[in-house]
């Protein structure tokens, strides 16, 4: 009998495989490897998560935060997966329809009803019960009513703020987003993987305690970091929010936790007007600002102020976070039209490879889609889909 034991981490269980072997033969050898080196794959390799029916979550108009935002990032994945033996697998979490299979590792897995029960269980601990429970009231009634009128199930209700919509199954939509952002701190947390991603829309950094906010209906990265917490072993998270506007809605609900630290870099003066004086803040000292100049670029104000006042934030002798979550927003690129930063695509794998340097090899990162709205193919510094593909690449 031969045994491989591999260890993945400090605290961490080993991954062990164990094969028969005869006398006649070196197929027991040859499985064990194999098994072995299968194992030591699949703890490097990224899961993403994603919805297929998220486009239910729509307005009637044109709107920049669009169901195309995850069409086009799926697309850029599957053209690099075919170029690269990094090992992603995507999974749909979609609760119909079939998994788009343009090649392999792509997977269908639903959340079963106690998953998403415990996901709004967590929403309403970060908002309050009346918060989360108004909203599905709202998109269930609309729903049966227009059923009840012999109209098709999904419509759209209306404007929840001047800029944040809903349909009749926007509820669902976030409830299953918020699920992916949960799964994902698990599977880094349990060491099944190293690195996992969350392709989910809509975003949720501006929703604060009370309020839906600039397109953001619930706060996803708040809900993952308070269920973090709630892990054996779990006892300090760190977020850390690269999208180019202010995620007051994440500060306003981790700033009275201490076990949680929220790091913003943000452009000023920009949406939602918070934020903009550089500095520590709260009761816990566990909110860092920094403001970004419009027009910056990595090596004019990025790169200086990531590596000298956000990494020694996220991560010191003295604060030893168990868990990184990434509010991974892509609108500091010098396309998006919905800022005025010049950032270009490899900017984001340039940051994801510094973090990664400063927190060791042992760390549990997970990132989760925030803003980032230019689609359009080949303009100059690349488009969200480029960025989320540089930032993968990084996880190698």
């Amino acid at each position: 009998q031969l045994k491989i034991v591999q260890p993945r981490s400090k605290g961490s269980k080993c991954v062990e495989c164990t094969v028969e072997m005869n006398a006649h033969s070196t197929q027991g050898l040859l499985l064990l490897l194999a098994s072995f080196f299968q194992a030591r794959a699949l703890s490097l390799s990224t899961r993403i998560f994603y919805d297929s029916s998220n486009h239910m979550h729509r307005d009637i108009q044109y709107h920049p935060e669009q169901s195309a935002r995850i069409d086009a990032c799926l697309d850029a994945l599957s053209s690099y997966m075919r170029t690269t033996s990094q090992h992603l697998d995507l999974i749909d979490v979609s609760p119909v329809g079939q998994v788009s299979q343009k090649q392999q590792n792509w997977f269908r897995e639903p959340f079963p009803h106690a998953d998403l029960e415990y996901a709004r269980q967590i929403l309403i601990d970060i908002h309050s019960a009346e918060f989360v429970e108004s909203l599905e009231t709202k998109c269930r009634e609309s729903r049966q009513r227009r059923i009840d009128e012999g109209k098709s199930a999904l419509g759209f209700i209306g404007y929840l703020d001047d800029d944040t919509y809903i349909t009749t199954e926007s509820f669902h939509v976030c409830l299953r987003a918020a699920a992916c952002w949960i799964e994902c701190a698990n599977l880094v947390l349990n060491s099944k993987r190293n690195f996992s991603f969350a392709l989910t829309r809509p975003p949720g950094h501006h929703a604060t305690k009370t309020l839906p906010n600039g397109f953001c209906t619930f706060n996803f990265a708040a809900a993952a970091s308070v269920h973090a917490t709630k892990h054996p072993g779990c006892e300090k998270v760190t977020i850390l929010d690269w999208d180019v506007h202010y995620g007051q809605g994440v500060a306003d609900i981790v700033e009275d936790l201490p076990n949680i630290r929220y790091a913003s870099m943000h452009q000023v003066p920009a949406f939602p007007y918070t934020g903009q004086s550089r500095g520590v803040h709260g009761k816990h000292k566990n909110i860092l600002t920094v403001p970004i100049s419009p027009d910056s670029t990595w090596a004019c104000g990025y790169h200086e102020l990531f590596t000298e006042k956000v990494l020694p934030f996220c991560s010191s002798p003295d604060w030893e976070p168990d868990l990184i979550i990434v509010c991974s927003g892509y609108d500091a690129l010098s396309s998006d039209e919905l800022a005025s930063c010049s950032l270009v695509a490899e900017d984001y794998g340039k940051m994801t490879r510094l973090l990664r340097d400063h927190l060791g090899d042992n760390a549990k990162i997970m990132f989760g889609l925030e803003g980032g709205y230019q689609l359009k193919q080949n303009v100059p510094g690349g488009n969200l889909a480029d960025a989320v593909v540089e930032t993968v690449k990084a996880l190698k």
